[in-house]
């Protein structure tokens, strides 16, 4: 399926003629990273859907195998993945590539499931998965409230035949990644480590972002944490503040001295917020580029929308600007276009995993067209010049 270009320049995204009733709108600044093409389809849920539940529910993660053929996981609590041998050539395999364990007990760390980030070497694919339990599926959770009973972990699986299927090579609940120090608590709101970010190799490591909201207060913040052994999920360690020396714990199985030191230390809270979605080292710039959701109370006007931020090793960060402006989920008063998920692919990135950029590179994100209580949500992508730092 070749994506579908909607309309032309992006600086008349306003326009009558566009379906949204709040479209995208480039924010006017003069950083080194500019959109600059028009905004094309990808995955039209109403014409390239498998069934219903096949969504973009997270940003999507790109992928060469050893044939050059690209995989692009389109993850849901069951993932699937477009492929081609490029960008502009993919077509839809409805084949599931993993289906959640849908485990009852929050303690083994295997309910809801998305694939989340992939590192694929030969024909093994690493993957973080994005663990969900929903309490609200199970009698403890007597509100029966999705948000008021969702605990989340980080977890591992792996692809042994280059991403056509995963699964779970090391037993729940040792294949557990990232945790926060408290157990599963019904009733008592939202509460994890969620949604890693891609990997992106730099200096013989791998690294990841992953956003974390802590008990009992609920507050946010972007831990980064890295590992040399992806196939060891116990093996990654998050940064502490002096270096990554951090080690999650099982909150179910460790003792309390261990527990008292394993919520990781938020990385340049002030000028990332919670921006966790996207990573890549850029080759124009010789900086890390940083791309998610956030806004900005400093900004008069404050615009909301996907944003970019740089930095020269992953630790410290120049504040974020601004990218594009768009509906958000949480901003919405009823069934709204709202936008999700931003990530930045390279197209012509070098190596298998496409965690590098250059001059170019597309922006991709999730359209949910009549906002979060509804399936219909189109991957969207949009071209991204990059220019040299200043």
């Amino acid at each position: 399926m070749h994506p579908r270009t909607l309309f032309v320049p992006l600086a008349f995204l306003a326009s009558p003629s566009f379906a949204d009733a709040d479209p995208p709108r480039v924010y006017a600044q003069d950083g080194p990273v500019q959109i600059a093409g028009a905004l094309e389809t990808v995955f039209d849920w109403t014409t390239d859907r498998c069934e219903d539940y096949q969504i973009p529910d997270l940003p999507v993660r790109a992928f060469r195998d050893g044939d050059g053929q690209v995989s692009l996981i389109l993850s849901h609590d069951s993932a699937r993945r477009m492929t081609g041998p490029d960008f502009d050539s993919l077509t839809l395999s409805c084949d599931v590539l993993m289906s959640s364990a849908q485990n009852s007990a929050p303690d083994m760390f295997s309910n809801i499931e998305w694939i989340a980030a992939t590192w694929i070497e030969g024909e093994t694919v690493h993957a973080l998965l994005h663990n969900e339990h929903q309490g609200n599926r199970y009698t403890d959770c007597t509100s029966a409230d999705y948000f008021s009973c969702w605990y989340n972990t980080i977890t591992y699986a792996r692809s042994d035949d280059a991403g056509a299927s995963f699964h779970r090579p090391i037993p729940a609940p040792d294949h557990l990644v990232a945790s926060i120090p408290e157990t599963y608590r019904p009733d008592e709101g939202i509460f994890g480590a969620f949604s890693p970010s891609n990997i992106i190799e730099h200096d013989g490591a791998y690294f990841a972002f992953i956003k974390v909201q802590t008990h009992p207060f609920g507050e946010q913040h972007v831990c980064l944490m890295r590992t040399e052994t992806l196939g060891d999920p116990d093996a990654w360690r998050y940064w502490d503040g002096f270096g990554f020396n951090g080690h999650f714990a099982d909150p179910y199985r460790d003792d309390l001295r261990a527990l008292r030191a394993t919520t990781c230390t938020p990385i340049a809270l002030p000028d990332i917020a919670q921006m966790y979605e996207g990573i890549t080292w850029n080759t124009e710039l010789e900086r890390f580029i940083l791309v998610g959701t956030s806004s900005d109370p400093a900004r008069d006007p404050n615009p909301f929308g996907f944003y970019y931020a740089l930095s020269e090793d992953l630790v410290n960060w120049a504040p974020r600007v601004p990218l594009l402006e768009v509906h958000l989920p949480w901003r919405a008063t009823g069934p709204e276009t709202t936008y999700l998920y931003p990530t930045l692919i390279d197209h012509t990135a070098p190596g298998q995993n496409f965690d590098t950029s250059g001059a170019e590179a597309y922006l991709y994100f999730t359209r949910l067209n009549f906002g979060s209580g509804h399936l219909d949500r189109d991957l969207m992508r949009v071209r991204v010049e990059i220019g040299a730092a200043e």
